[in-house]
C-alpha cells in the first residue's frame, strides 16, 4: 500500500515539456521528473509491522471465524432479541466501560474527560437503571475514548510493532498491553449478583456474561472482512489503525 500511494504522488507531480526545434517559445519552465527524495513523505505511509507473514496469516484467520462462527452466533443473536433489548445490552456494556475511561484519562491528566465518564456512570448507573438507559448519551453528553494504550502513548512508551490479535483483530505491542489491562478495570456484573452462590454457579454466570459481552461487542462493529472493495485490504485496515491511534494519543 504504501509503494502504491507513493507511485501515485510520483506519477501525478511527474512533468513534461516538449519544446519545438524552429519555433522556440517566450518562455521557459524547468521540469520536474519527480519528487525530490524526503525521508517525511516515506515514514508518513510507514507502519512497523516486522512480523507481516504471522499478521496476515491472523487476518485471514480472524476473516474465517468471523465469517463461520463468530457472525453466525451475533445473526441469532440478532434475529432472537428485539431492538429495544439489544440496545440495551449494550448500553449496560458501555456504561461497565466507563470506569476504565475515567481511571485512563486520570492518570492522562485529562480533568474534563475524567468528569465526564464519572458523571456518565453515575447517572447512567442509577437513573438510567444499571445503564440500561444511555441517559446522559440521548442528552448529548457521548462516551469518552480513552484506553490503558493510549495512556501508554501518553507516557511516550513507544507503538511498538503493529501485531494482529486472534479474534480481537488490529493492535500493535503496546495497545495489546492495554487491552488486557483494560478488561481487568472493567467490572463483570455477575461478580456482585451471585456473590452468594458457590464457585460453579458464580464461574457459569461469569462465563455467560463474557459471552454476552462479546456478542454485543461484535453486534456493535460494522466493519466485515474482505467486504472494503479494496484489492490491499490488509494494508488498508493496518494503515487506517495506525493512524487513527496516532491520532486518539495527541487530543
Amino acid at each position: 500500500m504504501r509503494t502504491f500511494l507513493l507511485c501515485l504522488m510520483l506519477f501525478f507531480a511527474a512533468g513534461c515539456a516538449t519544446t519545438s526545434e524552429h519555433q522556440p517559445g517566450p518562455f521557459e519552465a524547468p521540469v520536474h521528473r519527480g519528487l525530490p527524495k524526503d525521508p517525511t513523505v516515506e515514514r508518513h505511509f510507514q507502519v512497523d509491522d516486522p512480523w507481516e507473514g504471522f499478521n496476515r496469516s491472523m487476518y485471514h484467520f480472524n476473516a474465517k471465524f468471523d465469517r463461520h462462527v463468530y457472525l453466525p452466533v451475533v445473526g441469532v443473536y440478532e434475529q432472537v432479541l428485539p431492538d429495544s433489548m439489544q440496545q440495551g445490552i449494550s448500553n449496560i456494556f458501555n456504561n461497565l466501560k466507563e470506569i476504565p475511561i475515567f481511571v485512563n484519562s486520570v492518570l492522562q491528566g485529562k480533568a474534563k474527560k475524567a468528569s465526564v465518564s464519572l458523571g456518565r456512570f453515575v447517572f447512567n448507573t442509577t437513573i438510567g437503571l444499571g445503564g440500561i438507559i444511555d441517559v446522559l448519551g440521548d442528552g448529548g453528553i457521548p462516551q469518552e475514548d480513552e484506553d490503558f494504550g493510549q495512556t501508554l502513548g501518553v507516557w511516550g512508551v513507544p507503538a511498538g510493532p503493529y501485531l494482529m490479535l486472534p479474534v480481537l483483530g488490529p493492535s500493535g505491542v503496546r495497545d495489546a498491553g492495554g487491552v488486557f489491562t483494560d478488561a481487568i478495570m472493567t467490572i463483570n456484573p455477575s461478580y456482585g449478583l451471585f456473590q452468594d452462590f458457590n464457585w460453579l454457579a458464580r464461574e457459569s454466570a461469569s462465563t455467560g456474561v463474557n459471552t454476552l459481552k462479546a456478542v454485543d461487542a461484535r453486534h456493535q462493529v460494522k466493519f466485515r472482512y474482505y467486504e472494503t472493495g479494496s484489492p490491499f485490504e490488509y494494508h488498508l485496515v493496518r494503515f487506517i489503525y495506525t493512524k487513527k491511534r496516532a491520532l486518539d494519543i495527541e487530543k
